[in-house]
């Protein structure tokens, strides 16, 4: 009976020998036993004869053949650098100020929020601006613009595809909230980089809506979109943009909306995240209220600061 329980424990032993996890140590050791837990910092064994064993990382070469730098170290980094990816968000933030003293005394004031994101070849963008002019302390501009866009990027091809949302507030037009929805495509036509220069030229090609309220044009609009834009690097301390793009009614095409923008941005000193700001913005409207014009031209001049 003795030899029996015997032959079972040899039996239960060389088991854990067999199929334990075999660790081998920086100072060429190597140890079987059974990996029970692991954390940041250690791998908790269980030894058949030293029982519950703690060893450190750091003191491990290889478990069960694999090196431990790649099997454990290189795992974590990977998830926080893609947690850090998919949390980090390119922002901006953009503030102007006027004042002419003559004839006329007049003040400007445009403050606009910009923030980004691509993961995966999708891009994620969110725009705010805010506009307002007095003269002679009456006020002539009051304006509020918000837009969310998306872009999904294509490796392997020209086109991209985008959506656009954007609602609209604003006093002195013929209308008093708007709101806009756009999808389509991206074409890039010409792209060309040279040392830290890079020139792009798009087409862009969509359909969309817009709903204006408290307006002339008080019924869901239907519209097409046919757009050209630039992206200019012009050096690491400079960009150049612009973009016009024509939205008929479908229903109409007398009934349509031509809209230009352009930015340049320099960066004036050793702080990257610092640069003076020039915009464009004018938009024509074909079809409006009696006593307001078809157009509106916004120019502002101020510093951004990018985090």
């Amino acid at each position: 009976m003795t030899q029996y329980i015997y032959s079972l424990a040899s039996i239960f032993i060389l088991s854990l020998t067999v199929f334990g996890d075999v660790i081998v140590l920086t100072s060429g050791e190597q140890l079987e036993g059974t990996i029970k837990s692991q954390d940041s910092q250690f791998i908790h064994v269980q030894h058949s004869i030293l029982g519950d064993v703690s060893i450190a990382l750091k003191n491990i070469t290889s478990l069960n053949g694999e090196r431990i730098l790649e099997s454990i170290e290189i795992a974590p980094n990977e998830e926080q650098e893609e947690f850090h990816e998919e949390t980090q968000w390119n922002q901006s933030i953009n503030v102007g100020l006027g004042i002419q003293n003559g004839q006329k005394n007049t003040s400007d004031l445009s403050t606009a929020y910009h923030a980004d994101r691509t993961i995966d070849e999708h891009k994620v963008t969110f725009d705010f601006r805010y506009n307002m002019s007095e003269t002679n302390s009456e006020r002539t501009l009051n304006r509020f613009a918000s837009s969310w866009g998306n872009t999904w990027y294509q490796t392997d091809s020209l086109w991209d595809v985008f959506t656009t949302l954007q609602f609209d507030w604003a006093e002195f037009q013929s209308w008093d909230q708007r709101l806009v929805g756009d999808l389509g495509v991206e074409y890039e036509i010409l792209k060309n980089k040279e040392n830290n220069e890079e020139f792009t030229l798009t087409l862009r090609l969509g359909s969309g809506f817009r709903k204006e309220f408290q307006s002339v044009n008080n019924h869901l609009i239907p519209e097409g979109l046919l757009g050209v834009g630039v992206n200019w690097v012009v050096s690491d301390k400079q960009t150049l943009t612009a973009s016009t793009t024509w939205y008929p009614d479908y229903d109409d095409v007398s009934n349509y909306r031509l809209v230009t923008n352009a930015s340049w941005n320099v960066q004036m000193s050793s702080i990257d995240t610092i640069q003076f700001s020039i915009g464009f913005h004018h938009e024509y409207n074909s079809q409006v209220d009696t006593g307001i014009d078809n157009s509106n031209l916004q120019l502002t001049a101020g510093i951004q600061y990018s985090f």
